[in-house]
């Protein structure tokens, strides 16, 4: 029996998924200054939140791992193609947030979150389902359970957001709504594939990549 066969006790687990949570709510918070870098532009898109979400995201990403081998001693599975699933999940929390502040900008002239109200939590929260998906893809024998759960909640923070929308349909998408719509509609889709992901992930068990290989690392 190798060293990344052997089982994880619990608590380390659940310690890890909490302080992956606590460090993702940091690393946006810490990120916020990079934006003040990125010149503005009168009527363009918002590459300074594009930025925030990326070190956001990769930050996230980094401190899963470094926080799982610190706090579980041990060394945890390599990701494979598996990491195309946390990828694309914070390309796509980017599209959406620039989608919702040209909508926001073009129907109200400019960004408030009182005005978008929960749908301005769906970036950081489908960034949040990339990272615990991450999580899933990575956690070692007897460690999956806590960011599955992580994973879950996650994906049920985003469903709830773009179920929320749904009335709004009601009313017709005009010709400047299609973007954001089709994207809202596209995180529902991601978070619902992520937590299948996650699911079959947990399925197959520590000797698979998520995709049926087996990965050890």
């Amino acid at each position: 029996m190798t060293s990344v066969e052997r089982s994880t006790h619990p608590a380390a687990a659940w310690v890890w998924a909490l302080l992956s949570l606590i460090w993702w709510f940091a690393s946006l918070g810490l990120s916020l200054p990079l934006a003040s870098f990125v010149p503005a532009l009168g009527g363009g898109p918002r590459w300074d939140l594009a930025l925030v979400l990326a070190v956001n995201g990769a930050e996230s990403l980094a401190g899963v791992w470094l926080l799982g081998r610190a706090v579980m001693r041990r060394p945890l599975r390599r990701p494979g193609i598996g990491l195309a699933v946390p990828v694309v999940g914070i390309a796509l929390a980017i599209a959406v947030e620039l989608a919702l502040h040209a909508w926001a900008e073009a129907r109200f002239g400019y960004y408030d979150s009182e005005l978008i109200r929960l749908t301005a939590g769906l970036s950081p929260l489908v960034i949040l389902t990339a990272v615990a998906s991450f999580g899933v893809l990575v956690a070692p024998r007897g460690a999956i359970a806590a960011p599955l759960v992580g994973l879950v909640l996650a994906v049920a923070g985003v469903l709830f957001i773009v179920v929320s929308n749904v009335p709004g349909l009601t009313d017709g998408i005009g010709p400047g709504s299609w973007a954001l719509a089709s994207l809202i509609g596209i995180a529902g889709a991601y978070a619902l594939g992520a937590a299948a992901f996650g699911i079959r992930r947990a399925r197959v068990g520590h000797r698979s990549d998520g995709f049926g290989r087996a990965e050890y690392g």
